[in-house]
């Protein structure tokens, strides 16, 4: 089966297209504000390259009291979250294009070559590594039992959580084109849940990868390839018994959890991951427009579309506030009620692409140039 990844530029590459002063699509400039908060920086350290010169999927993931990030070029290091001091580093000589993924002791990642490789949490040693059939284009999952990444060509693989052992796989034929990358699986009880290029979030049996339901998000549509690409990129999301999923060119669902059914749908398009607090689902629109939606109903509470094509990267909460970041690097507090700015800072000038992290009062940001950074509101 020949399948091509598409690296769309105006949706994945930070600031490779090229505009125009005339160009009606080019990154929308930024509206003045007075600020209405102060976001005050806890801690910064370099991690190495960054995402280097290529288009992977790298996030800082936090376990405890302590955060992990990975570059490009195979550097792995453990930060305590409170003050950015480091616990171990290692130079795994590995090309990460998917992580870091952690929980149960585990710290992992995908590579360019196919492989997933698993330290230990602690100290960095390396305790086994998987060969599959492709470059890993998700950042690795586990629940302590069984570790599950998706490749490039399609499929999904579940592993032994300490041997690393292959399980079982799902594949599905890739469509011609695709984005590239997906959303990092997700585990609920005895179930694994992964998106699709071909638009359909499955629910899987974790131990023996039965289907236990499918749903299809989105329903490719139109004459070309590029109008029919719906990839799930973004990871599903777990809040109480709903799972919440959103595919590019078609909608943002809430399903059940135990079994698939819809609860609402809404059209919209998006690559990134969602973000939700209290009763309020957040989603970054492939134009870069911010959409609020209440989470039981799918009703639209706001729209901020002051930042429109600046191609910023997926929500997350920090208090009472959401933040996105942008492909220069520019980091946008706004209300959650009301998805006004209160806040904006410059945190890297190459941009900021993979999903940011929160703990509810402080944000961890990984810039492309590889630098995270640690943010709270102050008092």
């Amino acid at each position: 089966m020949k399948y091509c990844t598409l690296i769309l530029c105006a949706l994945l590459v930070s600031g490779c297209a090229l505009f125009t002063k005339d160009d009606a699509t080019r990154p929308m400039d930024l509206v003045e504000f007075e600020p209405t908060i102060n976001l005050e920086s806890v801690w910064r350290r370099n991690v190495g390259v960054g995402t280097g010169k290529g288009v992977v999927q790298l996030q800082p993931a936090i376990d405890g009291d302590v955060i992990y990030a990975a570059d490009a070029r195979g550097r792995v290091q453990a930060f305590n979250r409170f003050n950015g001091a480091r616990q171990w580093r290692q130079r795994t000589g590995y090309e990460i294009t998917g992580g870091v993924g952690v929980s149960n002791g585990l710290v992992l990642f995908g590579t360019r070559q196919g492989e997933v490789v698993a330290l230990s949490s602690e100290d960095g040693e390396e305790l086994w590594r998987t060969n599959l059939t492709s470059e890993v284009v998700s950042v690795p999952n586990t629940d302590g039992a069984t570790v599950v990444a998706q490749t490039i060509d399609g499929k999904l693989f579940a592993m032994d959580a300490k041997t690393g052992e292959n399980r079982w796989r799902y594949e599905t034929p890739a469509p011609i084109l695709t984005l590239r990358g997906s959303g990092q699986p997700l585990f609920t009880g005895s179930m694994v849940v992964a998106g699709f290029a071909n638009g359909k979030v499955i629910a899987f049996n974790t131990r023996n990868g039965l289907i236990q339901w499918e749903y299809r998000v989105a329903l490719p549509q139109g004459r070309s390839e590029l109008d029919r690409m719906v990839d799930i990129s973004a990871s599903p999301l777990l809040h109480e018994t709903v799972i919440y999923a959103a595919s590019y060119q078609g909608r943002v669902v809430a399903l059940n959890r135990s079994n698939g059914r819809p609860l609402w749908a809404a059209d919209t398009s998006t690559h990134q991951d969602l973000a939700i607090a209290g009763r309020t689902l957040f989603v970054s629109e492939a134009n870069s427009r911010v959409t609020a939606y209440r989470s039981t109903s799918g009703e639209i509470l706001w729209q901020n579309d002051q930042m429109l094509r600046r191609y910023i990267n997926g929500p997350q909460v920090l208090g009472d506030y959401v933040a996105v970041a942008d492909f220069k690097g520019y980091l946008h507090v706004m209300n959650q009620s009301d998805g006004e700015f209160v806040a904006r800072r410059r945190v890297n000038r190459r941009g900021v692409s993979g999903s940011m992290k929160s703990d509810g009062d402080i944000l961890y940001v990984y810039g492309d140039r590889g630098r995270l950074q640690a943010f709270r509101i102050a008092d």
